[in-house]
């Protein structure tokens, strides 16, 4: 008769333990003591393709022999890594995102696609719906809530006025006319004769611009900096006075002769918003990085290593095989690519 194997109270107990252990899995991160599971990674991964996929971008970028899958996985987890940071401090100071706002930015996404039917569409070949892209949108937004409060708290008015003192050229509305021509020659001739009064009648007879050469070589009055005018040209003009006319100024375009009509500069408190919103994130890309160094921050090496350095996720390099280290199978492949932007 063959008796049935005992075994001690203390070993059955070890048993179960080592079972349990080895059921266990591991998140794709901890931060500052809370998980960020495989499962979050997954969802993640396809809604951040969904976004990379209207700007027609990769979900991150491949380094070496990885996939872009691996490349898309480790871009995602360094977002929901600091998501988990502002998401913190979100909470300690009660910044929130409001429905307007996020019905606000879905409709900008659905005009900028076309409409309503073609963003449904663009959900439904990713597996997506509705109720989906509210929580990512809303997610988004955070950031750009947190990135205010932070500016808010941290961007003094004399930094504001700082700024605006040191850039006043990009607050300067420029309206000049010019006269281009082709050769130094042609310009230097056109120079010797040209006035204010006769100005008009010189750039109709000989400028090659055919945009402004009808209106007396006129372009309006534009940004400085902004409508895409020559920054050559741009600081040439600024240096004159009213009514003064320039030397031949050479830029890729050719020779011009430039007469400046007005420049104006913009307010301060007119810009003080505008301001603030660039100073902001600047200051919330200080806080942010600062933050992750700070963190307590541990990623599953299948997906590679946290840099505190830059905040992303680098590849893990094999010594043995000099290869990456792979995301597995199960992570979810996605045909969409692009990076991610609000909606």
């Amino acid at each position: 008769m063959i008796r049935p194997l005992r075994f001690p109270a203390v070993a059955l107990v070890a048993l179960l333990l080592l079972s349990a252990c080895s059921k266990a899995v591991s998140p794709a991160a901890t931060v500052n003591g809370a998980n960020i599971t495989d499962a979050q990674l997954s969802a993640d991964e396809v809604r951040f393709s969904f976004l990379a996929g209207l700007s027609q971008q990769s979900c991150g970028t491949k380094v070496g022999t990885e996939t872009q899958d691996q490349a898309c996985a480790r871009f995602t987890l360094a977002n929901l890594i600091q998501e988990d940071i502002v998401k913190a401090y979100a909470a300690t100071n009660k910044v929130t995102v409001s429905d307007a706002t996020v019905t606000t930015a879905i409709s900008q996404l659905e005009t900028s696609m076309g409409g309503a039917p073609a963003l449904d569409a663009k959900l439904k070949t990713v597996g997506l719906t509705r109720t989906d892209l509210t929580a990512l949108a809303k997610r988004l937004l955070l950031f750009n809530e947190v990135q205010k409060s932070i500016g808010a708290s941290k961007v003094t008015d004399a930094q504001l006025q700082a700024s605006y003192d040191g850039s006043k050229a990009q607050f300067t509305q420029l309206h000049a006319a010019h006269i281009l021509v082709k050769t130094k020659a042609e310009a230097v001739k056109i120079r010797a004769q040209v006035t204010a009064k006769n100005f008009a009648d010189l750039a109709k007879k000989f400028s090659i611009d055919t945009g402004s050469a009808a209106q007396g070589g006129d372009l309006g009055t534009v940004p400085a900096f902004g409508a895409g005018l020559d920054p050559t040209f741009v600081r040439a003009a600024l240096a004159l006075k009213p009514g003064q006319i320039s030397q031949p100024v050479q830029t890729k375009f050719g020779w011009h002769i430039i007469m400046l009509i007005s420049a104006d500069v913009q307010p301060f408190d007119q810009v003080k918003a505008q301001l603030l919103a660039q100073l902001s994130g600047q200051a919330f890309q200080i806080w942010l990085m600062d933050q992750l160094k700070a963190a307590k921050i541990t990623v599953n090496p299948k997906y590679g290593k946290f840099d505190p350095a830059t905040g992303g996720i680098v590849p893990i390099t094999s010594t043995a095989t000099g290869t990456q280290s792979a995301v597995p199978s199960s992570s979810p492949t996605s045909s969409a690519s692009g990076a991610p932007a609000s909606p």
